[in-house]
């Protein structure tokens, strides 16, 4: 190929700039998405998988029921080759001045395991110092760097600390705990740790160590998540197990050794009074007694359970991990869409361009340029825009996208900003997929054309014969259309490729935005549907045990009181292989029949609403849909400090913010064995006044017994800060849906017009004004649009589904309605953009020179 045959090539380049930059858009749109999308979910398991590197999270963990010892430390260290291991020091404590379930545990002098990462201030130095949990800060906006920390609880706890008051001198993030609301359960309080906080070594006044946290050294390098991981952590248990499997009976020896030892002076005293006194005399029998019952508890020390974890066991860690590869199933189907349509338009357009070139194809073949030579034009012209857009596409995408959507994610994990990394074998797929919508599309068009004699190609392509539509049969309608209506349904049906190509085209990117509103209308709904429609209580009154006349009078006496349920409520756990353990709010009302007045038990579409009965529990949808259990099936439900007992599901009701349980008196004593024991009330209130709702949560905490309230209205600000940031999402969904569309009509327009424009030019010779002319081309862009629009909605709606099932969190389920409205602003965004094509398009024909046009080119 000579010199002068590229710079023809950048001459047509130059002279169809406006196609050739629509080619490199649409492919630059394509990769963006497939790339950037691609690149999200490993850029997010990477940041996660460097954190627990940095700072040393535990591989596993060992508590006790009966505490741990220095004999169990002892073992671990006997095998230090194997692993490193850190003990630590907790108490859960109910904080009576701030409404707060706070774990205090003390901060080991060398952080082995578990680094915090301090995110302001410093960690503590002295005894008097206090770093706390960056959640606190979120739960009580009053706490800062310098204020004081007081812990109130009740006389017991009180004394298990040296020290109670504080200098807060840090906020802090724990590797345990990477999502933000969530800190797992308790058997204080209200059940759920809102924050920890860390204090100095032998703050806390106690001899036995509450955890072990443990990291192996074989797991070292080892990607978290991966099977290789889950493999070599399953043997890692099983050796620990073995390990300290003989401490739990020779706990129970010690323990009763030490127990008899106490008892050894009662055993003296009787065994010397015996040989004094009569047997029935009333002080030998009392002391006989006394030794009786003292035997009966020493014999009563049971063997103490050790419980195993890892980090599946963490807040948020499983849960993070399934968020990312959510992320991956959306970066596989959603590019398609880009994909396909892209694909579609490039072949429009590598058709369009070979029939304008085909006198130039004609002349080089008779000049004795070889078919590879004529066709490398076109080669060059689609592999210079594939290039150019995939390029481009791979630097916007994998720095833009993954931020973006991880800024989504971020409002409800604590994980550090993710880095960005180049995926080579996504790219390396992006470009072959661009170049086969180009090349492999310039191919596809060349085949025919490549084949025909200089002679054939030297003339004009015959135009396509006419036919008769099927609409002129109906010959009373068709006597009553215009002539421009005639010509445009006639236009319409004589292009089927152009027809189908821009249906197609539109409904892509009508579904795409119908599927961004959606999700708006899903996740706002949430809000909507969870907290007017299912829950009516404001309050949630947690006390001690049972409710005392005190506690009664109390909770009924301030005016902004209307009425109460009590109810035992209480944090459980359900843990099946294959799913994130979740944690489930277990209920049992006092009065099953009032529970309705509470809470909405109901069946999502046809409302049918449910009563609790006596021989099943009723459990949410996303619960059951996890869980992959029906009505008549169990499920394992843990309550804390007990093994697990199998539930039977009664009925599966709508809900979407978190999970219950709600269990009959009745059944749950044939559940769990023993009778409920009512510790909570749901509150109603008369009005919506958050001054009065913390002035009345205020007065219930300062009646004995009463150890937490949780007012709703506070609960619903916490729980959907996190949706402000998913709108990022729509944001995405919605632009470039739009960018998509703008560039599909204004490519099809603009192909369509080139087609035509001898046709146009002998209209506008016969009379015709330049709105009419375009009004021409507008008829037919207009009806495409409508089809386009109407196929997306079916399109869209099946979109939106998809990306719920996939982008939903375990303790979340979005409500799966799209509203009207959505479909009503999807359909004028793309009417919009149908105008503003025409507009651009009206500029372009008001300057056709109509002589050039009409040239003959034989």
């Amino acid at each position: 190929m000579t010199k002068a045959y590229f710079k023809a090539i950048r001459r047509e380049i130059w002279r169809s700039k406006a196609r050739f930059f629509s080619i490199l858009l649409i492919i630059f749109l394509g990769v963006a998405f497939y790339t950037g999308i691609r690149a999200t979910g490993p850029d997010m398991l990477q940041a996660a998988t460097d954190y627990f590197a940095k700072q040393r999270l535990a591989t596993n963990s060992v508590q006790s029921t009966l505490g741990l010892t220095k004999a169990d430390e002892q073992v671990l260290k006997n095998h230090q080759d194997e692993l490193t291991y850190q003990a630590v020091k907790y108490l859960d404590v109910n904080q009576l001045n701030n409404n707060r379930v706070v774990r205090v545990a003390e901060l080991p002098t060398t952080q082995k395991l578990n680094q915090l990462r301090v995110v302001s201030g410093r960690l503590p130095r002295k005894a008097n110092e206090i770093v706390l949990d960056s959640q606190a800060k979120t739960l009580q906006p009053s706490l800062k760097l310098g204020s004081t920390y007081r812990i109130v609880s009740s006389r017991a706890l009180n004394r298990k600390f040296k020290r109670r008051s504080f200098k807060v001198v840090g906020f802090v993030n724990s590797p345990r705990y990477v999502e933000n609301t969530s800190r797992g359960v308790t058997t204080v309080g209200k059940g759920t740790l809102d924050y920890f906080a860390y204090v100095r070594p032998k703050t806390l006044k106690m001899t036995i160590t509450t955890r072990i946290d443990v990291q192996f050294k074989n797991l070292k390098g080892v990607k978290p998540y991966t099977a290789t991981y889950r493999r070599l952590n399953r043997a890692n248990t099983a050796k620990l197990k073995r390990w300290l499997k003989p401490q739990a009976q020779k706990r129970q020896y010690r323990l009763q050794q030490q127990a008899r030892r106490r008892l050894a002076p009662l055993t003296k005293a009787v065994s010397t009074l015996a040989t004094q006194v009569p047997a029935t005399t009333p002080q030998l029998v009392k002391l006989r007694s006394q030794l009786a019952q003292g035997q009966a508890q020493v014999a009563a020390i049971k063997r103490p359970t050790y419980i195993y974890s890892n980090r599946s066991d963490n807040p948020g860690y499983t849960e993070y991990h399934e968020n990312t590869q959510r992320v991956v199933a959306l970066s596989t189907v959603f590019p398609l869409f880009f994909i396909a349509i892209a694909a579609l338009i490039c072949l429009t357009t590598m058709t369009r361009m070979v029939e304008e070139l085909r006198l130039q194809m004609g002349t080089l073949k008779a000049l004795g340029y070889s078919n590879a030579a004529v066709g490398s034009e076109f080669m060059i012209y689609g592999g210079l825009a594939a290039l150019i857009g995939t390029g481009l596409g791979v630097l916007f995408g994998v720095n833009f996208f993954p931020q973006f959507i991880a800024q989504a994610y971020g409002s409800m994990y604590n994980l550090p900003a993710i880095q960005v990394q180049y995926i080579w074998v996504d790219i390396l797929i992006a470009l072959i997929i661009a170049l086969l919508c180009t090349l492999g599309t310039a191919l596809v068009v060349l085949r025919v054309d490549l084949r025909a004699l200089p002679a054939q190609l030297l003339q004009p392509k015959a135009p396509k014969a006419g036919k008769t539509l099927w609409l002129e049969r109906w010959s009373g309608l068709w006597r009553r259309l215009s002539f421009n209506h005639k010509i445009t349904l006639r236009n319409l049906f004589r292009y089927k490729q152009r027809l189908l190509m821009t249906v197609l085209g539109i409904a892509g990117c009508m579904a795409m935005m119908i599927t961004g509103f959606g999700l708006k209308d899903s996740i706002g709904d949430i809000s909507t549907k969870q907290f007017n429609d299912l829950w009516h209580y404001d309050a949630i009154v947690t006390r001690t045990g049972t409710e005392t006349a005190a506690q009664k009078r109390t909770i009924s006496q301030p005016k902004l009181y209307r009425t109460s349920l009590a109810l035992k409520s209480a944090q459980a756990t359900i843990k099946k292989d294959g799913v994130a353990e979740q944690t489930v709010t277990l209920g049992v009302p006092q009065t099953p029949k009032r529970l309705n007045q509470f809470v909405t038990l109901r069946q999502r579409q046809s409302h049918q609403r449910y009563q609790l009965g006596q021989h099943g529990a009723i459990i949410d949808e996303k619960l059951a849909k996890l869980y992959h259990v029906k009505v008549g099936e169990t499920l394992p439900v843990k309550l804390a400090g007990q093994t697990a007992k199998s539930v039977k599901i009664a009925a599966i009701a709508e809900n979407y913010v978190n999970h219950f349980i709600y269990l009959s008196p009745s059944y749950y004593r044939d559940v769990f064995g023993k009778t409920a024991s009512y510790n909570s009330n749901y509150v109603q209130f008369n009005n919506d006044s958050e001054t009065q709702a913390n002035a009345y949560a205020n007065t219930l905490l300062k009646q004995a017994g009463i150890m937490n309230v949780t007012l709703m209205s506070v609960e619903k600000q916490t729980n959907f800060k996190m949706f402000d940031s998913m709108n990022l999402v729509v944001l995405i969904f919605v632009i470039s849906a739009g960018a998509l569309a703008l560039v599909v009509l204004y490519n099809l327009t603009n192909i369509n017009v080139s087609e035509r424009i001898r046709e146009l030019s002998t209209i506008k010779v016969l009379g015709f004004y330049d709105r009419e002319v375009t009004m021409y081309i507008f008829r037919e862009n207009f009806i495409l649009t409508g089809l386009g629009i109407i196929l997306g909605c079916f399109l869209g709606n099946w979109l939106h589904r998809y990306i719920l099932q996939t982008a939903e969190t375990n303790a979340l389920m979005f409500s799966p309605g799209i509203h009207p409205l959505s479909y009503v602003y999807s359909a004028l965004l793309t009417l919009a953009f149908s105008l503003i094509v025409m507009l651009m398009m009206h500029r372009k024909l008001k300057r056709v020179n109509m002589l050039d046009a009409l040239k003959s080119v034989d």
